[in-house]
């Protein structure tokens, strides 16, 4: 009778626990947790600013973040932005995290004087700075084998800084901050790319930007 009672205890126990599963939780879809939210299209005319939160504090039931720019890439080493009551952001503020990298669309006032906070018009949080920015120097230019895309690359194959080779392919959607007659074996860039790699050797991936690296 007893191992019958345990029995049932347990079953009961295991349909608690699928239950729970099923229906979410604090810890609910945590294997997809590194996979951010699909990110709020940018309106048109704002300035935008990439970094790594280093900073978060709330005054006046305001929240400030402070976020610093990854090694290589332009703009301000660092900036701080508030956000308003119409600031839109493809995250809860109460998951902002130090460490997360962001993206941040803001308005220029007359001038080109930046405000100091910012407002954020439009916050995007992205995938881990290190999974998506890239710097090294272009070791291989292959051109692209349709001659109507604009980029007129279709390969770039770039020694990273940690010394491995990374094929990035470039098409009509890539956007290149930088003159094409320095997209040459040589210079070192920066690239913001897709955080999936395809296993090939050397490892693969989309490049849809890339710069001249800034120091």
């Amino acid at each position: 009778m007893k191992k019958q009672f345990f029995l049932i205890g347990l079953c009961l126990v295991l349909g608690a626990v699928l239950v729970a599963g099923c229906l979410g939780g604090d810890d609910a879809g945590d294997s997809n947790a590194t996979v951010p939210a699909e990110p709020i299209a940018p309106p048109a005319d704002a300035a935008r600013y990439r970094g790594n939160v280093t900073g978060i504090s709330v005054t006046n039931n305001e929240t400030i973040m402070t976020l610093e720019k990854v090694k290589g890439t332009g703009g301000d080493a660092s900036m701080n932005f508030v956000f308003g009551d119409n600031s839109k952001a493809n995250f809860n503020l109460t998951d902002l995290k130090i460490g997360q990298y962001i993206e941040v669309y803001y308005g220029i006032p007359a001038g080109d004087v930046k405000p100091d906070p910012a407002t954020v018009i439009v916050a995007n949080v992205l995938q881990n700075a290190d999974m998506v920015v890239y710097s090294g120097e272009i070791v291989n230019v292959t051109p692209a084998v349709d001659v109507n895309n604009s980029t007129y690359v279709g390969k770039l194959e770039v020694k990273l800084e940690n010394n491995t080779t990374m094929i990035f392919n470039c098409g009509n959607s890539t956007q290149f901050y930088m003159n094409m007659s320095d997209v040459t074996a040589g210079t070192k860039v920066s690239i913001y790319a897709n955080w999936i790699i395809q296993t090939s050797m050397p490892p693969q991936t989309t490049a849809y930007e890339v710069s001249k690296y800034v120091d």
